[in-house]
């Protein structure tokens, strides 16, 4: 190649890769909608009618500061239900009932989940519909076919008073430039009009890519609907040549702060959610430095499998992103995990209450496992509770192992003299069981408790201690089918 045309070709060449990294990537929810959706299906343990769920109702003892929306998937049902706290959620949305191209609704895997359902309501939690549909072919005909259109407003209501919910998430992606303006807006318009006349007091959101790809109108959406969930993440992820975070606060030219002061400023504040990942990503990559170029990409491991790896290797901080990630070698070569820890949402967190959002929220509930820290910072943000610290004095670590042969064993340690005090109850509070005993060997306890004849369900085991000197408390929740 003559030499006056080299500098040219170098840069369409860096402008070419620039297009290529900065466009629009599958979601976290597509991905793993895609990864999980040949799982074989699993039947409901309760009536499919959806009989004897409990309606929804308002706490007025509620503590949260601000909404915390979180979307539950169904691989993670039923046993990630046992680690909710749902004194810190004010949504929880179920992920996914699939919109067909006729606009018909399937239910997700073992629907209804009305163990989850009566739980959330009994403590004021919202249950929410995500209706997803990832086929912009498709969603162009629910969006401008007035039959298909009708028939998916129609599915959706009867949906949402079969079971007793409170409103609908719509997740459509890769929806056709053209259609993400005037008609989309026009679509969610229609439809926020729609169910609050049939259902008033409905809820009616979408979720929404953290970045301006082209055609989307956020502030007019976000009117048109009642809020929208940013997906706050995904801006590093298998397609990328070098490690990163998943949801940089600062650094690059796509960004957390950019998303909220560029991309939404328009928007009304009231109406949004800022997203975060309980997910990070894991790569194979050149050397432990911080963005070094990935050979391959391993996964998108949850945040209780990320944390685990940092916790084994050492966890390190990228000020650039202001995220936390760990390096390390196995068998001569460098691996990489980013994900978020505390400390890195603890910054989401300022960054969503300084511009007074509505709230912020999560993919995905459950991937922290039974991990406390992620509960532990939302306590301290959004219920106004300044003692965690003093709380864990007085809480007492339970151990709830159920070995399928019709009974739980409860495991905790007790000083000698102590009272014991074992309650089963369901998760609306009706004791089941109940045995009290006085301490006479210190140390490890381990009792047994009868669940054989038990319907299937979410229980919780409440162990109470009195001594001379203090009073301890722990609570565990268990499946039983």
């Amino acid at each position: 190649m003559h030499k006056k045309y080299i500098i040219p070709f170098i840069i369409l060449l860096t402008l070419a890769a620039i297009r290529v990294t900065g466009q629009e990537r599958p979601s976290i929810h597509q991905t793993e909608y895609e990864k999980y959706k040949d799982l074989p299906r699993r039947t409901s343990a309760f009536d499919v009618s959806g009989a004897g769920i409990v309606p929804y109702q308002e706490r007025s003892d509620r503590e949260l500061t601000a909404t915390v929306f979180g979307y539950f998937p169904y691989w993670k049902y039923p046993e990630a239900v046992a680690n909710m706290q749902f004194d810190l959620l004010s949504h929880i949305s179920v992920f996914d009932f699939t919109v067909q191209s006729d606009g018909n609704v399937s239910t997700p895997s073992a629907w209804p989940w009305t163990d989850l359902i009566n739980a959330a309501h009994e403590a004021g939690v919202k249950i929410i519909l995500t209706a997803v549909n990832f086929n912009g072919d498709q969603i162009h005909d629910l969006l401008v076919d007035t039959v298909i259109r009708q028939n998916f407003f129609s599915h959706l209501k009867s949906l949402i008073e079969t079971y007793e919910l409170q409103g609908v998430n719509i997740d459509f992606e890769n929806i056709h430039q053209s259609d993400r303006g005037e008609v989309l807006n026009g679509f969610m318009a229609d439809l926020t009009v729609y169910l609050h006349e049939e259902i008033p007091g409905s809820e009616i959101s979408m979720a929404v890519l953290p970045i301006n790809w082209g055609g989307w109108e956020f502030a007019g959406l976000a009117e048109a609907c009642d809020y929208l969930f940013i997906m706050g993440y995904n801006f590093y992820g298998p397609w990328s040549q070098t490690s990163g975070p998943c949801a940089p606060l600062t650094g690059g030219s796509y960004n957390i702060t950019r998303t909220v002061n560029t991309e939404f400023a328009e928007a009304n504040a009231d109406k949004l959610i800022l997203g975060v990942p309980y997910y990070g990503n894991k790569w194979k990559t050149n050397t432990g430095n911080p963005y070094s170029h990935a050979f391959d990409h391993i996964s998108q491991p949850s945040y209780s499998l990320a944390k685990n790896t940092a916790d084994d290797y050492g966890a390190l901080w990228d000020d650039i992103s202001q995220t936390s990630y760990c390096s390390y070698q196995q068998n001569g070569d460098w691996y990489q995990v980013w994900y978020d820890s505390d400390t890195s949402l603890r910054r989401k967190y300022d960054l969503a209450d300084s511009k007074n959002y509505k709230g912020v929220g999560m993919w995905a509930l459950g991937y922290d496992s039974d991990k406390p820290e992620l509960w532990d910072e939302l306590r301290r943000r959004y219920t106004g509770t300044s003692g965690i610290e003093e709380f864990s004095q007085n809480k007492l670590d339970v151990s709830i192992l159920n070995n399928g042969n019709g009974s739980l064993k409860i495991r905790f340690t007790a000083a000698k003299n102590a009272q014991a005090t074992l309650i089963l109850s369901g998760i609306t509070g009706q004791i089941v069981y109940q045995h009290k005993y006085q301490v006479t060997l210190p140390g490890m306890q381990q009792k047994e408790l009868p669940v054989r004849n038990l319907p299937a369900g979410i229980y919780l085991v409440k162990v109470l201690l009195q001594d001379d000197s203090n009073f301890k408390s722990g609570t565990g929740k268990v499946f039983i089918r």
